[in-house]
């Protein structure tokens, strides 16, 4: 009598996104395209955080441009991870739960910001605390049929 064959382990959902955050911590630019709402919820299910997109604010207008600071907030609840919001899942250190990252000419593209607060003036202006910590995403996946475009961030 033959011993019975031993199942095929079954396939890590985290591995698209260990592959894209290995990339993206050695300088890479690709995301997998296989990183659907399942591994969203494998990833939380596995303690990583998630963060949405939410609004982008002008902290600053001038001649020279216009700096930009776009919200990221934790998604905690499993049925918010199908929403059409954009999605990343973050890896290295842990980051505040609603943070900003400011873009513009001249600013550390990548610093998290906290204390988003508006400046009192005749513009619709913010000012917030820099932290230590930078946020660096990967490329979108854009999913078929719809749902959220799905990224890595790492977060040093």
């Amino acid at each position: 009598m033959g011993v019975p064959a031993a199942a095929a382990a079954s396939a890590n959902p985290l591995t698209p996104i260990t592959a894209a955050a290995a990339s993206v911590s050695d300088g890479g630019t690709t995301a997998s395209t296989t990183l659907p709402v399942d591994v969203l919820i494998a990833a939380r299910d596995a303690g990583l955080p998630i963060y949405e997109v939410g609004r982008t604010v002008v902290t600053h207008a001038s001649k020279m441009g216009a700096v930009y600071a776009t919200e990221y907030r934790r998604v905690d609840e499993v049925d918010a991870l199908s929403s059409p919001t954009t999605k990343f899942v973050a890896v290295g250190a842990a980051a505040p739960e609603n943070f900003h990252v400011v873009r513009g000419s001249g600013y550390n593209r990548s610093a998290i910001a906290v204390n988003m607060r508006p400046v009192n003036g005749i513009f619709d202006s913010f000012t917030y605390d820099v932290t230590p910590q930078t946020w660096v995403n990967s490329p979108l996946v854009e999913l078929q049929g719809g749902g959220p475009g799905i990224g890595i961030a790492l977060v040093r």
